[in-house]
């Protein structure tokens, strides 16, 4: 064989061979780009569907306490059966959002804290501390206002939506 074929040869077969490498390390790249990507693109839905439970968790929030919270007022005594009312709501809301909390043992307690302080809020407990703050307390009642501890409550139920 005559001797420019033989190289030819070779060159087109060292082409083949170096096209194929080329071929073998883009597919590899162009996998570890999209695979990349594909992740970023998780992380940012997994950000936006957080977003969107906290949102929707912190206004189902607040709606059921309006007039309740934030405001520092002193509390109409016909509102006091809101306090009751609110609960399944609330907890429902929480039971939404918990999927998207990562602290689950500490926002499970601030759920039962929540539902603890509105089981046991009675008109009269309350007034007497708005309108007598030094009265005596009863042996397990801490020596916070109730508005203030109402509002020290919900504000940390509602800063697990802060997290993320």
């Amino acid at each position: 064989m005559n001797s420019n074929i033989i190289a030819a040869l070779i060159g087109v077969i060292g082409a083949l061979i170096g096209a194929w490498i080329g071929g073998i390390i883009s597919k590899r790249a162009s996998i570890e780009a999209v695979k990349s990507s594909n992740d970023n693109a998780i992380k940012i839905m997994q950000r936006q569907e957080f977003f969107v439970a906290a949102s929707k968790f912190k206004a189902t929030v607040i709606y059921e306490l309006i007039g309740f919270y934030p405001t520092d007022q002193i509390w109409d005594e016909k509102e006091f059966p809101r306090f009751h009312q609110s609960i399944p709501k609330i907890k429902s809301a929480a039971a939404e959002f918990r999927y998207f909390v990562k602290r689950k043992t500490e926002f499970d307690a601030a759920v039962k804290e929540y539902h603890d302080y509105c089981q046991q809020r009675k008109y009269k407990n309350a007034l007497s501390r708005t309108y007598f703050p030094n009265s005596p307390r009863p042996p397990n009642e801490s020596g916070i206002n109730p508005v203030e501890e109402f509002k020290n409550i919900v504000e940390h139920l509602l800063s697990f939506a802060n997290e993320k």
